[in-house]
């Protein structure tokens, strides 16, 4: 439970504040881009204006020790320190499906992954197999799966959950099993990568026990039939307990929405007490109705404060390895998300954007790295600090490098007015 700084109440009830995650949408340099990154390569007017008009800078939003996901990262982003919050990426997910943990009960994040005949993690996502596909898949792990007390639920398309009970002494030993998340890993052996720790061969088995299940699924026979490849594998990682939050109302006097495809950022803004805004289309993808996002975003600040609008597009690309789509969904972000916003900001002169990554997603690596990334924020009370672009070079010039990065939201929704000088540091 957060209680340093609570109820850290917003100066003016009027405001308007929207925050932009483009997920893992920060990288290095990449040769094929004429060693140029991905955000720097894209054109993004919409976010160069923010940056012209307002700040520019960077920020750390994963704390030294903690791994670099989207769990950790998205904390910082909604301006809670992860250090006092984080106990895993599954009780989250939990939450976003308002699954109550019991005391004796672990949350377990369940990929549904290819798997090559080398042992090598072919795809992190089963070729981006359906929700519907995975329901199926997950019904019958369900059935059949029976050596542990653990059950299955259905996510959103390759993710989804097990909730494992456990004797209290056994619990403390699975939950610190050392797991490896799918997408750090593609295309490389997985033996390495494997739980492991004491009781991990619980988990183990468990991956074990699905492979002939798949290997024998209808869902899969018809996917290998229409040329996909076939889920061959459950990937399990991200276990934890149940967290606590502070809700946004006693800690920012705010209230607010969240829309997102994945249950990671429902659940953060559903342990913050949040309202989560489902939008028909949302994929997590490229093919993800951005439109229909930001309208319903836009349309929840006649009746509350703050909006958070995730997109998750860029990371999924990285994670695949392609530049050029990772540059196409920074446009896409930009074109269709930010600028929709920047129109709002014009007639609602009250209103402060930010748009950010919660971590960096490397092409090369294909997987999340360490670092700061990053942001850059306008209107009502924030001076320009003389940014031309939105960048990490641009960000870099400024000086202004934010750690722990939680602080900059905490700044960004309760600060009267943000100059480069009062931003924490």
């Amino acid at each position: 439970m957060i209680s340093s700084n609570a109820n850290m109440s917003n100066p003016e009830r009027h405001n308007k504040f929207i925050i932009l995650l483009g997920d893992g949408m920060a990288d290095f340099p990449i040769p094929t881009l004429k060693n140029r990154t991905p955000i720097d390569t894209a054109k993004t007017p919409a976010m160069d204006q923010i940056a012209h008009s307002g700040i520019s800078g960077l920020f750390n939003p994963i704390p030294p020790g903690l791994p670099a996901g989207s769990d950790v990262g998205n904390l910082s982003c909604f301006g809670y320190d992860p250090r006092e919050t984080y106990t895993g990426r599954a009780p989250i997910e939990a939450a976003s499906r308002h699954i109550q943990l019991q005391p004796n009960d672990l949350a377990i994040r369940c990929n549904l992954v290819t798997i090559a005949e080398n042992d090598t993690m072919q795809s992190f996502t089963a070729d981006h197999i359906t929700s519907d596909e995975g329901a199926a898949i997950i019904e019958t792990l369900n059935e059949q799966i029976t050596r542990y007390p653990m059950r299955f639920h259905t996510g959103v398309g390759y993710r989804h959950l097990g909730i494992l009970t456990a004797e209290t002494d056994s619990l403390e030993e699975l939950d610190a099993i050392t797991c490896t998340p799918p997408h750090n890993i593609a295309e490389q052996p997985i033996q390495e990568y494997l739980p492991h720790g004491r009781k991990s061969s619980v988990l183990q088995e468990l991956m074990n026990d699905s492979k002939p299940i798949l290997a024998n699924h209808p869902v899969n026979h018809k996917r290998i039939a229409n040329g996909q490849l076939p889920a061959t594998s459950i990937w399990l990682w991200g276990q934890g307990r149940t967290p606590s939050l502070t809700s946004y109302r006693e800690l920012y006097n705010l209230s607010g929405s969240v829309i997102s495809a994945v249950d990671i950022v429902k659940g953060v803004g559903t342990l913050a007490e949040l309202k989560i805004i489902d939008v028909p289309g949302a994929t997590g993808y490229l093919d993800t109705n951005y439109e229909g996002k930001v309208s319903a975003a836009l349309d929840s600040l006649s009746e509350s404060d703050f909006t958070y609008i995730h997109i998750e597009a860029p990371d999924e690309t990285a994670h695949e390895g392609r530049a050029d789509l990772k540059v196409q969904a920074i446009e896409d972000f930009d074109a269709k998300v930010v600028q929709p916003c920047l129109d709002y900001l014009d007639q609602h002169p009250q209103t402060r954007i930010l748009v950010c990554p919660d971590h960096i997603t490397s092409v090369k690596s294909k997987a999340h790295e360490d670092g700061s990334v990053p942001f850059a924020m306008c209107g009502r009370g924030i001076e320009p600090n003389g940014a031309t672009a939105y960048s990490e070079a641009q960000a870099l010039a400024s000086s202004i490098d934010i750690d722990p990065g939680f602080e900059l939201v905490r700044h960004f929704l309760t600060a009267t007015a943000i100059t480069e000088a009062n931003l924490p540091s």
